[in-house]
């Protein structure tokens, strides 16, 4: 199957997705008061990996309980220093379902927080996010993706993941519940 046919199946699955209505009850609370936080990344470039470490480090100081899941294309070696739960390109089908465990837990899970930490579009995370029982998702903001989170942070030339991660530490901080 062709990477265009595939791609254009999960996007079609996902605006249908996007549509339905999902059982989470969406809505900001006080960062200070977030107990449970999702980490959905997706970090391409070698460097960057400890800031996802500090990241990770930061929150776990601050007393939150973390679940973190990933995507791999190939399952070497781990750059990162903490537990997290993937899946791979065997997991999704032909007809872009993705059919593993460690996904469904993840999107099960009822979140204070999501983050979703990449700087390029994926579309196996966007059916995440729209199925996604957390109450916040926030990342990067990518056109005709406004349905998919309840905090978009743009990026400008240049910046990358570090940036991303600052941003959506800083934004989230200062959320407060009316």
């Amino acid at each position: 199957m062709s990477s265009k046919i595939s791609d254009y199946v999960f996007n079609l699955r996902n605006r249908f997705s996007s549509k339905e209505k999902s059982d989470a009850e969406r809505a900001t609370s006080n960062y200070q008061e977030a107990k449970s936080i999702g980490i959905l990344f997706k970090i391409e470039d070698d460097e960057k990996h400890d800031s996802l470490n500090n990241f990770v480090k930061k929150l776990q100081n601050e007393g939150k309980e973390l679940m973190l899941l990933t995507y791999f294309e190939r399952l070497d070696n781990s750059p990162y220093n903490f537990k997290y739960d993937f899946f791979s390109k065997k997991d999704i089908t032909t007809l872009g379902k993705i059919k593993s465990r460690a996904v469904q837990k993840f999107i099960d899970t009822p979140f204070d927080y999501l983050y979703c930490i990449t700087v390029n579009h994926f579309l196996p995370f966007d059916t995440i996010l729209t199925k996604s029982n957390a109450k916040c998702r926030i990342g990067r903001y990518f056109p005709e993706q406004e349905d998919f989170y309840e905090l978009m942070l743009d990026l400008q030339e240049g910046e990358g993941v570090d940036h991303l991660i600052e941003q959506m530490l800083h934004y989230t901080k200062k959320l407060t519940k009316n």
